[in-house]
C-alpha cells in the first residue's frame, strides 16, 4: 500500500474493540477506537478515515444513524457493520443503505480480516476506475485544442501562408514534435480508459478485420498524408471475419502505424500485411527506420511507461504506454504480439488473432 489505511472502530463493548485491534494489528492499518456513535462522528469530523466499522446496537446513537450520517456527509468512507444474530435483518437493511458489508458477532479472526481486506481492495479498485475516468475526461478536453495547434503549425510548415526561413522552419518543427507528443499521451490515456471499461460481451461479435479495423486506420488523413511522405502500402492476402472488439483492435493498428511513421525514414513505405497460418490471422506492420535493439526488445518493449533510447529518435517523445496497451489488447483477444528488427534498418511488428 502507498499509505496507511485509516480505520475507525465504533463499539460499546471493550472486548470487541480489543479483539479487533489484536486481529488487525499486523496489517498496515492506522486504527482508532471509540465507545459510541456520537464519539465516532465527532472524530470523523476532525480526522480523515477510509473505513468505519460500527456496531448496530449501541446506547445513544445507533449504528444505522452513524451509517446514515456518513452516507450523507462523508460518502467516500467505506462503512462496515458489526451485528449480533438478533440484528441480521437490520444488517441487511444497512447494506441497502450503502454499507459495504457486515460482520456477525461473535466473529473469527479470518472473518474480520477478510471483510476489511475486501473493503480495502474495493476502495483501491474504485480509486483506479475514478482516476481512469478523470484521465479520459481531461484527455478528451485537451484533444481539440491540441489538434487545432497541430493543424495551424502544419499549415505554416507546409508553406501555405508563405515560405519560412530556416530558423522559422526549426521552430515550427519543434511545435509539431511537441503536438505529436501531447496527442500521443491524450490518445493513450483515452485508450486506457476504454480498456478498463470495455464490455467483454463485445468479444463474441464477428467483425471484418480489414473493413472494420485496418483500412479505417490507413485512411486517416494524418496517416495517408503524413509530413514524412511515407506511403502506406496495404497487402491483404485474406479478408477474414474474426471474433473481437473493433474499437480495441483499431487502437492496436493505430498505435503501430503511428509508430511506424514516427520512427520511420522519410519517403520510405510503411507496409501493412494480413495473412494466415493454420490457427491464426496475422497482421504485420513494417517500416524502414531507426529499428530497435535486441536489448530493448528483451528488457523494455511492451512494458508500461517504458521509453526506448534509440539512436536517431532524439527529440521524438512518447508516453511509454502505446505498446503496453497494444499487448494487453491482443492478449484480451487470445492473440500474441511480437517484433523483429534490425537497428538502423527496419522494424516489423506482428500480431495474431486466433481463427
Amino acid at each position: 500500500m502507498d499509505k496507511k489505511i485509516k480505520i475507525l472502530i465504533i463499539d460499546d463493548e471493550d472486548i470487541v474493540l480489543k479483539s479487533s485491534l489484536r486481529i488487525l494489528k499486523n496489517k498496515d492499518y492506522e486504527i482508532d477506537t471509540v465507545y459510541s456513535g456520537d464519539e465516532g462522528l465527532k472524530l470523523v469530523d476532525t480526522k480523515e478515515y477510509d473505513i468505519v466499522i460500527t456496531d448496530l446496537k449501541m446506547p445513544g446513537l445507533s449504528g444505522m444513524e452513524v451509517l446514515s450520517t456518513l452516507r450523507k456527509n462523508k460518502p467516500e468512507i467505506t462503512v462496515i457493520i458489526f451485528t449480533g444474530f438478533a440484528t441480521v435483518e437490520n444488517a441487511r437493511g444497512a447494506l441497502k443503505m450503502g454499507a459495504f458489508d457486515y460482520i456477525p458477532k461473535p466473529f473469527t479472526n479470518e472473518e474480520l480480516r477478510s471483510v476489511v481486506e475486501n473493503a480495502v481492495t474495493s476502495r483501491e479498485a474504485n480509486s483506479h476506475a475514478n482516476m481512469l475516468d478523470l484521465m479520459a475526461i481531461v484527455s478528451h478536453e485537451m484533444k481539440s485544442p491540441v489538434s487545432a495547434v497541430h493543424t495551424t503549425a502544419e499549415t505554416l510548415y507546409r508553406g501555405y501562408l508563405g515560405n519560412l526561413d530556416p530558423e522559422q522552419q526549426k521552430t515550427v518543427e519543434k511545435i509539431l514534435r511537441n503536438c505529436q507528443y501531447l496527442e500521443d499521451i491524450i490518445r493513450n490515456y483515452i485508450d486506457l480508459s476504454k480498456m478498463d471499461l470495455d464490455n467483454l460481451a463485445s468479444f463474441t461479435k464477428k467483425i471484418d478485420l480489414v473493413g472494420d479495423v485496418i483500412q479505417p486506420v490507413i485512411d486517416i488523413p494524418e496517416n495517408k498524408d503524413n509530413l514524412k511522405h511515407m506511403t502506406i502500402v496495404a497487402d491483404f492476402a485474406v479478408r477474414p471475419l474474426v471474433t473481437g472488439d473493433p474499437i480495441l483492435l483499431n487502437i492496436v493498428v493505430s498505435n503501430l502505424i503511428n509508430n511506424a511513421i514516427k520512427y520511420g525514414k522519410p519517403d520510405t513505405p510503411v507496409t501493412v500485411r494480413l495473412c494466415e497460418d493454420d490457427a491464426n490471422y496475422i497482421v504485420s506492420i513494417r517500416n524502414e527506420g531507426v529499428g530497435i535493439s535486441k536489448e530493448d526488445i528483451e528488457q523494455r518493449l511492451f512494458k508500461k511507461f517504458s521509453r526506448l533510447k534509440q539512436k536517431g529518435t532524439e527529440g521524438v517523445k512518447g508516453s511509454g504506454l502505446g505498446l503496453y496497451i497494444c499487448k494487453k489488447i491482443i492478449e484480451k483477444h487470445q492473440g500474441r504480439i511480437r517484433v523483429e528488427s534490425e537497428p538502423g534498418e527496419y522494424t516489423t511488428f506482428y500480431f495474431s488473432i486466433p481463427k
